[in-house]
């Protein structure tokens, strides 16, 4: 698992900070979580996997052991 910031996110999707905060609010993109004083960040993964429901494909998730 690898946590990515807001910069990272909005090159990977190539969508503006603005555009994904405002998504966000509206349910549209995948929720940051708290990294502790004013650090938020999102999974990867949860940004790969909004990416790939985009283009029409899923992402197969590893099996829990």
């Amino acid at each position: 698992m690898k946590a990515i910031n807001i910069k990272q996110v909005a090159e990977k999707v190539s969508l503006g900070k603005s555009t994904i905060y405002r998504m966000v609010a509206e349910g549209e993109f995948p929720k940051p979580f708290s990294l502790g004083s004013n650090r938020t960040a999102w999974l990867e993964e949860d940004i790969d996997a909004w990416l790939a429901t985009k283009a029409g494909r899923t992402i197969r998730q590893p099996a829990l052991a």
